[in-house]
């Protein structure tokens, strides 16, 4: 036999949010979306490998590719390896920059999650408990629970 489902005092079904996931899971989840918006913007730039200039030493290598999406992901470059070719600039254009936006979107959204958030919410239970006088707190509120209330 199963369990009835939870219902409300006046019989209705009691409705539930859904799970939210925990912090260490979506820490985990962006942490992998930005991973593989970088993997996309290596890929594109290795295939796009000679397109790229070295000022440096001249040869584009694969510490370099990955050297240089960094800095151009995160920032907008420090001019020591350039895109040359049309390609390479439509690419760092039109994929990087936008990859750029979102990875700082996530940071930020991530920070607002993690702390301003979180801070928020404990003043608003500091606030709340400041008015509170008076109450009962009920464990286990269910079938039984609400009867013995």
């Amino acid at each position: 036999m199963t369990a009835a489902p939870p219902r409300t005092r006046d019989g209705g079904p009691l409705l539930r949010l859904p799970a939210r996931l925990g912090v260490g899971t979506t820490l985990a989840l962006r942490v992998v979306l930005v991973l593989a918006l970088f993997a996309l913007a290596v890929g594109g730039h290795w295939w796009e490998r000679e397109g790229l200039k070295d000022n440096i030493d001249g040869h584009i290598s694969f510490s370099d590719v990955v050297y240089f999406t960094a800095i151009t992901v995160t920032t907008v470059g420090y001019g020591d390896i350039v895109p040359a070719s049309d390609a390479a600039r439509m690419f760092d254009t039109f994929v990087v920059t936008p990859i750029r936006l979102f990875v700082w979107l996530i940071f930020l959204g991530t920070a607002y999650g993690f702390f301003f958030e979180r801070g928020w919410q404990q003043v608003r239970t500091r606030m709340t408990q400041r008015k509170l006088n008076g109450h009962v707190v009920v464990c286990g509120y269910g079938t039984g629970g609400a009867s013995a209330v």
